[in-house]
């Protein structure tokens, strides 16, 4: 009972400590046109994560966003299409190793622990290849 307390107060920290401003990459500016500039992974995630602080930094104003320009640049260390290929390839080692972990005998379980590790980790290497920025106003 005292574990559900527990849980209880974590929940609502959750929800509502951080039920404050999700805009934190939004940068306003006095001509009315604001920005948001992120480091991603892949070009989807940076159109939804900008338009989902655009919304919520639009909301306050009881207005919605309106894209002026958006756009997106390869900056990592490789190439663009060893990049693709890594992050494809460390994300299926991600899954296959879980998968395996969690189903296996114990070397199975073993040998699933370090393949998931390992796309991590390879992961975790490649890191952020884009920049996004998008440009937005308020209507």
């Amino acid at each position: 009972m005292k574990n559900l307390g527990y849980f209880t107060i974590i929940a609502a920290i959750a929800t509502f400590g951080f039920g404050c401003a999700h805009h934190r990459d939004v940068r306003p500016a006095a001509d009315g046109i604001h920005k948001v500039l992120l480091s991603v992974e892949d070009k989807d995630e940076g159109y939804r994560n900008a338009m989902s602080q655009a919304e919520d930094y639009c909301e306050q104003y009881k207005k919605r966003p309106v894209i002026v320009n958006e756009g997106s640049k390869y900056q990592g260390n490789v190439d663009e299409s060893t990049y693709q290929t890594g992050k494809t390839a460390s994300k299926v080692a991600q899954a296959a190793g879980g998968a395996i972990w969690a189903m296996g005998g114990q070397t199975e379980s073993t040998v699933g622990g370090i393949a998931g590790l390992g796309g991590s980790v390879a992961r975790g290497a490649l890191g952020n290849g884009y920049r996004y920025e998008l440009n937005f106003r308020c209507q």
